[in-house]
């Protein structure tokens, strides 16, 4: 089982429990081996990856509303606020720095 596959590729960032039925396991076991094989649960996983994709579009100077809504979050504030829990500084900051 590849449990970090539920996050990558064509349906990134899927739901654990559409994750863990692709599987066919339960949401609890699914839950259990990811963290277990991956280190953090299915959701801190994603929500990283989210955030990695984030710093990647800023980088290439796409606006922070497009960058909110191409990875996932559901509006521009929200992902400011765990872009910069995560990494200390706002996507504005990010993208001039």
């Amino acid at each position: 089982m590849e449990p970090a596959s539920a996050f990558t590729g064509g349906e990134a960032w899927d739901s654990v429990g559409e994750a863990a039925r692709r599987a066919g396991m339960s949401r609890e076991g699914y839950s259990r081996r990811f963290r277990k094989h991956h280190g953090v649960p299915p959701h801190a996983f994603g929500l990283q990856e989210r955030l990695n994709e984030a710093r990647l579009l800023l980088r290439a100077g796409e606006p922070i509303a497009a960058v909110a809504a191409d990875t996932g979050f559901t509006d521009q504030s929200h992902l400011g606020r765990c872009f910069r829990r995560a990494f200390g500084v706002t996507p504005g900051r990010y993208r001039a720095s």
